[in-house]
């Protein structure tokens, strides 16, 4: 399976997210209300200017996550901002994270726990808006397993890849739920876990809601899914983010960027298919059909009470806290850092 199909890379690579129960009708009506004026504030000095060249990283190959940047610049918001948006591939969250940090490119988007980790490890990068506001990352079995809490786990085979932020996700949520690990086998699956998943190799394994779900759930088997966010594991889902020295050196740059992204966001989530097309426009051997039904389940983790209050994108002290608390307990930071330093909330004007 591809990189584009599994969502892992290497060492912190992986994202992922838990459901968000606020329906669809609250996700497009707040979020977008409250950004109407904001989202082209910067529209009419932009657009007497010459467009900047800007390059945008993104974590994988393209896929649905990535079709509001398709949509956004065949649209021209981005233009709108005197955006000329690159739009590159990506090869992982890692990867991206490091790429943005060193200078190769301005900005790019990954999941907050590559920029968590990467920030403890003295990666200067900041995330400018959250766009998933929680992680999509579940603990995953086919029906016939009959897992459906925490403690049916025991006298099961977990399939893990400690290489992967995902392995973090798990190592909270047994010591958050008190699982005894000795009643549980923890079985090493390097690459993607859908086939061992399939194959019954092991019984359950941490994936993206957003993506392996869909995709085993398209190939006709019955998933059961436990939440991590609902049982005591939070994080901030995806991110769009630049380097430290491009916010201090560039901060209306940075803005821009970040509004022109959250327009694109919220255009997308009532123009779906618009969006998959321009996606496959850019990309013709998307599955349009496979990357639409994904949102199915994208939808659901873009808003929160404080993005409705603040706006799409919004991110909060608390909400970096939680996230850095995460990957801490997980084992994936040794390092103490103040979560200040994780973001900033400049496209809002703070």
């Amino acid at each position: 399976m591809s990189s584009r199909e599994n969502g892992h890379s290497a060492p912190f690579a992986l994202s992922r997210r838990g459901f968000l129960r606020t329906g669809l009708l609250g996700v497009g009506s707040v979020a977008v209300l409250t950004w109407g004026d904001r989202l082209s504030e910067p529209v009419a000095q932009a657009g007497a200017q010459a467009l900047q060249p800007v390059s945008f990283r993104l974590n994988f190959n393209p896929n649905a996550e990535h079709a509001p940047y398709y949509l956004g610049k065949k649209k021209g918001f981005y233009a709108e901002q005197g955006v000329d948006l690159n739009l590159l591939p990506g090869t992982g969250s890692a990867t991206t994270v490091k790429l943005v940090g060193s200078g190769d490119s301005m900005f790019g988007v990954a999941v907050a726990d590559a920029v968590t980790v990467g920030r403890a490890q003295r990666v200067p990068v900041v995330s400018l808006g959250v766009l998933l506001q929680r992680s999509p990352t579940v603990l995953a079995s086919l029906k016939s397993k009959n897992i459906t809490k925490p403690a049916d786990l025991y006298g099961k085979k977990v399939g893990t890849n400690p290489q992967s932020t995902v392995y973090a996700f798990w190592r909270a949520f047994v010591k958050l739920n008190n699982l005894d690990e000795s009643k549980m086998t923890e079985v090493a699956v390097s690459g993607s876990v859908v086939g061992p998943l399939l194959a019954g190799s092991v019984d359950a394994s941490g994936l993206l809601l957003t993506n392996e779900v869909v995709i085993i759930e398209s190939r006709g088997h019955a998933l059961n899914v436990l939440n991590y966010a609902d049982y005591g594991v939070k994080s901030y889902g995806q991110t769009v983010f630049t380097s430290d020295k491009l916010l201090k050196e560039s901060p209306g740059l940075a803005k821009r960027v970040a509004l022109a992204t959250f327009r694109s966001w919220t255009y997308t989530l009532t123009h779906i298919d618009e969006a998959i097309d321009a996606l496959a426009e850019a990309v013709p051997e998307t599955d349009k059909k496979l990357e639409t039904v994904k949102w199915t389940n994208i939808k659901p983790l873009v808003s929160s009470p404080e993005s409705q209050a603040n706006g799409f994108g919004y991110q909060t002290l608390d909400g970096w806290k939680q996230t850095y608390q995460t990957f801490k307990l997980g084992g994936l930071i040794d390092t103490d850092f103040d979560p200040q330093s994780l973001f900033s909330n400049v496209a809002f004007g703070k």
